[in-house]
């Protein structure tokens, strides 16, 4: 079997190296392909280690983009639909203030229009883009790399060239699937059009948003797990003592670990952070000495460099270069940043959830200045719910000193929920069936299915390019 990974960038990589190892293990070729040259920290090793087995060839450069005269317009039609949906009451300010950045004029306009009407653009808008013919450079590209499957990730995304190709590969009568890269993308991202054979995801959640969000029929959804977790189940902490002095925390004393977010609405977390131990410590005598560790995110690198905060005691910003935890060095700092804690405090992050895998207590405090990344968002309630909830949820700073001091007075049930989110969440197959086995099988049998039919533009919709080619040119001069 021939894979095809069609990823957006390299650090979209990270959930599925030990997808791509199990496949290579098995005997089959996986070709790894990247639209943007966009290159996070801790990627390049990644991608080195990853070329380095049987059968992974890294592609160079990046993968050929959409150059004709109906590029654009491609591009304006995504984004209008992906606006209009975002208009829906279910979604909050919090989504449609990115999507109105990147629709086009006429359409924000049109966002205006009663709820039936915007609901018709959008199935106008979708025929509109099947008139469309998909790209030949695309197409010799794919079939020069003759897939027997070609993976997509994440696919969601706002203004994103994947459609191209996922039109192409359907053109070709090439078999296709999407794969969810976290737990947000069904819900925050680009709706899915056109609809591919299959869709991994990690949960029944997700299978649930897959149909009532994008409106993909249940037979093409595949539940796996969360595969990008597999290592955590199994990783061995190195000493407490050794990491100590590595993060320079006071060994003798409990610590909190603070993972930093990357809020959609690019507020920085350094004033909160610093309040936030300031009135922690101040709330209740036994938490006066409790050390913290903050650990920037590694999307925003700069937010911690110029924070002073020599004045609080026993408290680190922690690594200096934060990078995805992608190599062994790094992911083993990040599991022992957590092993080692006491608990986790966090907004809205995927290390919530790594958190509770880990086996660690998870507090967060609903705030009104990060309401648009906490409540403002449809995934965060998967945390307050999902079994029985997986965080200890204040809506005062009193209220979440109580709870720290909780947890910390009574350390062995301190993460109590985390064994039935996670069941629910991260390991629908059970407690001990790691996803990554489960993933690669479900991409045999898809690669194993009879050859699905070419799918090209139906004949009643090849009128309409005329109608479309002035938009076209409108779109592209609009662009230069």
């Amino acid at each position: 079997m021939r894979v095809l990974f069609s990823i957006l960038t390299p650090g979209f990589l990270r959930p599925f190296p030990s997808v791509v190892r199990l496949l290579s293990d098995r005997g089959h070729e996986v070709v790894l392909a990247f639209h943007r040259d966009k290159w996070a920290a801790g990627t390049p090793g990644m991608v080195d280690e990853l070329a380095a087995l049987p059968g992974v060839q890294v592609e160079e450069g990046v993968h050929p983009h959409r150059h004709d005269a109906w590029h654009e317009l491609a591009l304006d039609l995504r984004s209008s639909v992906d606006y209009l949906h975002f208009l829906e009451p279910r979604f909050e300010e919090t989504y449609r203030a990115r999507a109105v950045r990147r629709a086009p004029r006429p359409v924000l306009r049109a966002g205006r229009a009663p709820r039936p009407v915007r609901r018709a653009l959008i199935s106008a808008l979708r025929l509109a883009e099947r008139a469309l013919p998909t790209d030949t450079e695309i197409e010799e590209y794919l079939r020069r790399v003759d897939p027997d499957v070609v993976l997509f990730t994440p696919y969601m995304a706002l203004r994103t060239v994947q459609p191209d190709y996922l039109r192409a590969a359907q053109a070709l009568g090439l078999p296709t699937a999407i794969l969810v890269t976290s737990w947000d993308n069904l819900t925050s991202k680009s709706l899915i059009d056109p609809v591919p054979d299959r869709l991994f995801v990690w949960n029944e959640h997700q299978r649930r948003e897959a149909r009532e969000l994008h409106g993909v029929p249940g037979d093409r959804v595949v539940v796996t797990g969360a595969q990008s977790f597999d290592d955590w189940l199994g990783w061995q902490p190195r000493p407490r003592e050794e990491f100590m002095a590595r993060v320079e925390l006071e060994p003798a004393r409990p610590y909190l670990l603070y993972p930093c977010s990357a809020p959609w609405t690019k507020q920085s977390e350094a004033d909160f952070v610093e309040r936030w131990i300031g009135t922690f410590r101040a709330a209740r005598p036994e938490l006066a000495e409790v050390g913290v560790l903050i650990r920037p995110h590694p999307k925003r690198p700069d937010e911690w460099r110029d924070v002073d905060l020599s004045v609080l005691r026993d408290v680190s910003v922690w690594p200096a270069q934060p990078q995805l935890p992608t190599d062994a060095e790094s992911k083993a700092d990040y599991f022992d940043s957590i092993f080692h804690s006491a608990g986790v405090v966090g907004l809205n992050t995927t290390a919530i959830i790594e958190a509770g895998l880990i086996g660690r207590p998870v507090f967060t405090i609903l705030t009104d200045e990060f309401r648009a990344v906490q409540e403002g968002t449809l995934h965060f309630r998967y945390l307050l719910e999902v079994g029985g909830g997986l965080v200890r949820v204040a809506r005062s700073f009193d209220e979440h000193a109580v709870q720290i001091a909780a947890a910390l007075a009574a350390p062995d049930g301190a993460a109590r929920g985390a064994e039935a989110f996670v069941r629910e969440f991260v390991r629908p197959h059970g407690l001990d069936v790691p996803a990554t086995p489960i993933f690669a099988r479900e991409v045999e049998r898809l690669a194993e299915l009879a050859r699905p039919a070419p799918r090209r533009t139906p004949l009643p919709l090849l009128p309409l390019r005329s109608v479309l080619k002035p938009l076209a040119r409108r779109a592209a001069r609009a662009t230069r």
